[in-house]
């Protein structure tokens, strides 16, 4: 391989494009038993609209973003993102009050942390994060590694335990695509948080180097300025 070529796992491109893939497969799964018996194409779509709304809105962002229209809007989006995100976590938490065990409180758990995540990778640093002050706020002390790799621990304990209690094939293929989809989604905002992080340290670097510059052409001019009044 090319050494400029990246590892898809560190390429964005590619997984924006198996993210949308995923979404897909899982959504046409999900209403499996719908398509089975050959509903009509309107109950089918208001089957999807019912069970996998955040996936659609989801599936509709990562489609976005990968336009010239979602590319200009990109901070916009990402605020909505965060938006579905919160309402998702809002949703866990009255899921845990109606059915308390162990699998609700690991998607509380990772609602949760994903939120807090990219909303510190995507919100934190736009001039709206800065606004409400979330570049003080302890999400932003911890770091972007360890957000992800808790996230991966999460999502792989929540697969164990969906595993174990579910009976039939179908929802077992379903817990493992959701579970790879979940671990992209992080590793798209672990991308991201690298991108704006290696952006911010060559920014600085140019800032330094800059700067460096001034002070040794003003050293050089109060020093030639020197030697001039010693000659007078």
């Amino acid at each position: 391989m090319n050494k400029n070529e990246k590892d898809w796992f560190d390429s964005p491109n590619i997984i924006t494009s198996l993210i949308i893939g995923f979404l897909i497969v899982i959504i046409i799964l999900s209403q499996s038993f719908a398509i089975q018996n050959h509903l009509g194409f309107a109950d089918v779509f208001r089957s999807i609209l019912n069970h996998n709304s955040i996936y659609l809105i989801t599936l509709a962002y990562f489609i976005l973003i990968k336009t010239k229209v979602g590319k200009k809007y990109f901070d916009y989006l990402n605020i909505i993102m965060s938006v579905i995100l919160l309402l998702a976590l809002i949703a866990s938490l009255f899921t845990i009050f109606q059915s308390f065990s162990l699998a609700s409180i690991l998607s509380l758990c990772s609602n949760l942390l994903i939120t807090l995540y990219f909303i510190y990778a995507f919100i934190s640093k736009t001039v709206i994060g800065k606004d409400l002050g979330l570049t003080s706020t302890p999400i932003v002390d911890i770091k972007n590694s360890q957000y992800f790799y808790v996230l991966c621990i999460i999502y792989s304990v929540i697969l164990l335990v969906n595993l174990i209690s579910v009976s039939e094939f179908n929802d077992v293929i379903i817990a493992l695509l959701e579970a790879i989809y979940s671990i992209l989604f992080a590793r798209y905002v672990y991308l991201y948080k690298e991108f704006i992080d290696y952006k911010d340290q060559v920014e600085s670097t140019k800032e330094k180097a800059a700067n460096d510059k001034k002070e040794e052409t003003k050293k050089t001019k109060e020093s030639k300025k020197d030697k001039e009044d010693k000659e007078v």
